[in-house]
């Protein structure tokens, strides 16, 4: 299972270097700049290794990215500096498999059981337990980074039920669906725009650059953008695929789930900030859930 936990571990060290790459150069700036870096290395990928990115569901994709890549991290990325790295992630991570299952059900009929009812409420107790840690600045600002924490929760799971969609589009089409870099790619060119629609909007009064931290950075600011880009969108979704090729689904999964709590130690680690008891309880009870739900 080392290339789940590979997956677990990117995906973790994506979301810190999230934090410190905003610090940088503004959340919007920041996640752009990120996107951009992994469409170019997984563009090139696809390309040279004679892959094709469009079947039949490529619509289904390219809305998984607008909602996922785009709104939901861009939600995301506005989140990290309001309530930190352990709680974003949580929040994201864990929230988004009880959304995804009610999404699925909307979309492909699949009801939940009453076994997966019971884990969606184990995360929801997992992740009422974390909110109750110590806060700190402005609790207003707090609760709108909880808020963001959740949408962002909802464009992961949005962005997770296209991928049955565009496989069911494609099975009625007669075609195969396919691999993960290519749809990968297919989902990039739905978020890029979004984000960078976003970025222009807000930007609009005080410049692209208004957020930038001066004096800038230069030994240290474009590698936290890079390496943002290479660990989530590329070699952690580099391992995520390739985990899936060697074992079941509900067991990389499982896996996976425990990227809060390697952020959390991330988050230790960079930040110098020790998480409260409450956010790694609330997380090890959310992940719990998760786990349960991905194996009824």
């Amino acid at each position: 299972m080392e290339y789940a936990l590979g997956a677990a571990f990117f995906y973790a060290w994506s979301v810190t270097c999230a934090r410190r790459s905003s610090t940088h150069h503004g959340p919007d700036l920041a996640n752009l700049g990120r996107l951009v870096v992994a469409i170019v290395i997984v563009g090139l990928f696809v390309a040279f290794s004679g892959r094709h990115p469009f079947c039949a569901g490529w619509g289904w994709l390219i809305l998984g990215g607008v909602l996922g890549l785009g709104v939901g991290d861009i939600a995301l990325f506005h989140a990290l500096p309001r309530i930190g790295v352990g709680l974003t992630m949580l929040l994201t991570q864990c929230l988004a498999a009880p959304f995804a299952l009610i999404l699925e059900y909307e979309a492909l009929g699949h009801a939940p059981n009453g076994s997966q009812m019971l884990a969606a409420f184990v995360i929801l107790v997992g992740v009422g337990v974390a909110l109750g840690a110590p806060a700190e600045g402005d609790p207003a600002d707090r609760r709108t980074g909880v808020w963001l924490g959740v949408l962002s929760a909802l464009g992961q799971a949005c962005g997770a039920v296209s991928t049955p969609m565009a496989a069911e589009a494609c099975r009625q089409a007669g075609e195969s669906m396919p691999d993960g870099f290519a749809q990968a790619f297919v989902r990039l060119l739905g978020g890029v725009p979004i984000v960078l629609l976003f970025l222009l909007w807000a930007a609009r009064k005080e410049g692209l650059l208004a957020k930038v931290r001066r004096p800038y950075a230069f030994a240290s600011a474009p590698w936290w953008m890079l390496m943002n880009g290479l660990a989530g969108p590329a070699l952690g979704v580099a391992c995520y695929q390739w985990a899936l090729t060697r074992h079941p689904a509900a067991l990389v999964l499982s896996v996976v789930a425990l990227t809060p709590l390697i952020g959390l130690v991330m988050q230790w680690a960079v930040e110098g900030q020790r998480p409260s008891w409450r956010l790694w309880v609330g997380g090890a009870i959310a992940i719990a859930g998760v786990i349960l739900l991905r194996r009824f």
